[in-house]
């Protein structure tokens, strides 16, 4: 029985899949996800990995759909690799190329990072909120004139106009 924690995390664990490369034979460890896309083995030679046609188990394909040929292939590759000496597949076992990339680490430092970023731009939105958008209280104007202080106060402040009398 399963725990609630494995039941209610988005990421449950999963096993890899393990595919024979069709150009080297060699195996190619992918997510369950890759099923149908193209994969790279260990030389970067592309195939990609397909559904039986009986619906149990997969085969890696050099085409995208597969067909009955290289499934055909797939099942005598495996044979061969069956076949081969325990002994000297103790011998010369490679590790397994694994294609299933390689895991992010460090997803809540990042995740803080941002937070902290997000926070620093809308502490600064807020102090900064009368400069770009005008003071909310209509009291003070957004921009206010500035009158001499030694003119009178019906003298024009437009330099350009004289007073009626000074003609």
């Amino acid at each position: 029985m399963l725990t609630w924690r494995l039941t209610h995390t988005k990421e449950m664990p999963k096993m890899p899949i393990v595919i024979l490369s069709p150009y080297s034979g060699r195996p190619v460890k992918i997510r369950d996800k890759d099923i149908g896309r193209s994969v790279r083995d260990e030389e970067n030679r592309i195939f990609y990995v397909v559904s039986r046609s009986q619906g149990e188990g997969y085969y890696a394909s050099l085409t995208r759909n597969g067909s009955e040929k290289d499934e055909k292939r797939y099942d005598e590759l495996e044979q061969k690799t069956a076949v081969a000496d325990v002994h000297k597949r103790e011998e010369l076992a490679q590790p397994v190329h694994n294609a299933m990339g390689r895991k992010r680490k460090g997803t809540w430092v990042r995740r803080l990072i941002y937070l902290a970023i997000l926070g620093g731009l809308a502490y600064g939105a807020w102090t900064q909120k009368d400069r770009f958008m005008g003071s909310d209280d209509p009291s003070t104007p957004a921009i206010e004139q500035t009158v001499p202080v030694d003119a009178p106060a019906d003298a024009p402040t437009d330099s350009t106009e004289t007073p009626e009398g000074n003609q």
